[in-house]
């Protein structure tokens, strides 16, 4: 077995685990400030409202955005550029405001195509007009308008069979560049089109300012149950976890202390997501419940061995075998953690924008989930052998 530290003796559980403690108490007064204060910045999930997702074909400039869709007075407006500056890409949030009278999930669909209308006809002239958005059309309808274009002088219209493989053809280009076409060139440039094809795209189409990437609406009553069901999950979790613990170790004190490290991981996760304003989405609580299972998971890794030297030394000093039962288990913890958290970096450098919250939390609960269950957990149970006594504490 691969050993980072041998025959170890940290002193972690002497007079340095009142730093730790300290430390703790530290990061959890910037978590709970920082949610008291700065509360979440609460994705389409919880927040309620509609989210569109636009991919520009020039560098969009995100205040001018702003500036026309304030204008039409669609409500609260939040506007983010996403992935990098080549990508063009922005994200459209539209906070939900209830109209009276009007059904749940309506004004999703009636807020996008507000939010469509808005930035296209103030991008766009008048020479879109009776002109077809290549950008735009789905399959479906640049076949059916192909289909129905009419003969001239030269030939006749063009047939159902050459329609579907021209339509075919200009969305499987447009999918290749990206999911938009930028220059009129690349029309030329599409295989498998015929001249009569060709001659009706550059007659009658026009390249818009932007494609759209995705929509997503959740309305008020879905936010405020997500948010009421992320609480109890995470609630039920806890308090399921401290029912076995105590059964495992026949202690309750063992597992109030494992609770109590959990709630420090959670806690300071969820802060350090307030903190920097990232993104709190269904995949955060995700997140939030996998950090709960990887730090109870190493808690009782060390819990287990506290048990078992406390059986073979008796007589020893409490804090003496807590602190050699973390020093044995301490090489299991490390390259548990690291090979874990370069998991969650390479996700967190690499997964791109939709995954970059859940990856941060990951990363930020790896760390403190390892830290807690040494000095958090370790350091609970050592307070406890002390001021009530080994008749509680020794399992």
């Amino acid at each position: 077995m691969i050993q980072v530290f041998h025959n170890t003796n940290f002193q972690m559980m002497g007079r340095t685990k009142y730093f730790f403690m300290a430390f703790s108490m530290l990061a959890l007064t910037v978590a709970f400030g920082s949610m008291a204060i700065r509360g979440f910045n609460f994705g389409i999930d919880f927040a309620g409202g509609t989210a569109v997702q636009i991919r520009f074909r020039e560098t969009p400039r995100v205040e001018d955005l702003r500036a026309r869709l304030e204008a039409a007075n669609l409500g609260d407006i939040n506007i983010q550029q996403i992935g990098s500056a080549e990508d063009n890409e922005v994200l459209v949030r539209v906070e939900q405001q209830r109209v009276k009278g009007a059904e749940e999930g309506s004004e999703g669909g009636e807020i996008s195509q507000e939010i469509l209308l808005t930035l296209r006809s103030s991008a766009v002239g008048t020479e879109s007009e009776g002109r077809l958005d290549l950008n735009l059309v789905s399959e479906t309808r640049l076949r059916e308008w192909l289909e129905e274009s009419p003969g001239t002088e030269d030939g006749p219209g063009i047939g159902p069979e050459i329609a579907a493989a021209a339509a075919a053809s200009v969305i499987q280009a447009r999918i290749e560049s990206g999911g938009l076409f930028r220059h009129e060139s690349e029309i030329d440039a599409i295989a498998g089109l015929d001249p009569a094809s060709v001659a009706r795209l550059r007659e009658a189409t026009y390249l818009g300012p932007f494609v759209l990437r995705g929509i997503d609406f959740v309305g008020p009553t879905a936010g405020k149950e997500l948010i009421w069901n992320t609480v109890l999950a995470i609630s039920a979790s806890v308090v399921l976890i401290l029912a076995w613990i105590w059964f495992r170790f026949h202690r309750a004190v063992w597992g109030v202390a494992a609770i109590l490290a959990l709630i420090h991981d959670v806690a300071i996760s969820a802060g350090a997501m307030s903190l920097t304003g990232k993104e709190f989405s269904l995949p955060v609580v995700a997140a939030l419940l996998t950090i709960l299972g990887y730090s109870i998971n190493d808690t009782i890794v060390i819990f287990d061995r506290i048990r078992e030297n406390l059986r073979l030394f008796r007589d020893h000093d409490f804090e003496k075998v807590v602190n050699a039962s973390i020093n044995q288990t301490l090489s299991r913890s490390v390259l548990t953690s690291f090979t874990a958290f370069i998991a969650v970096t390479a996700l967190f450098l690499y997964g791109g924008d939709k995954l970059n919250p859940l990856s941060f939390c990951l990363m930020v609960g790896v760390v403190f989930g390892t830290y807690s269950s040494i000095f958090v957990a370790g350091g609970a149970l050592v307070l406890a052998h002390r001021y009530l006594g080994a008749r509680h504490v020794r399992a």
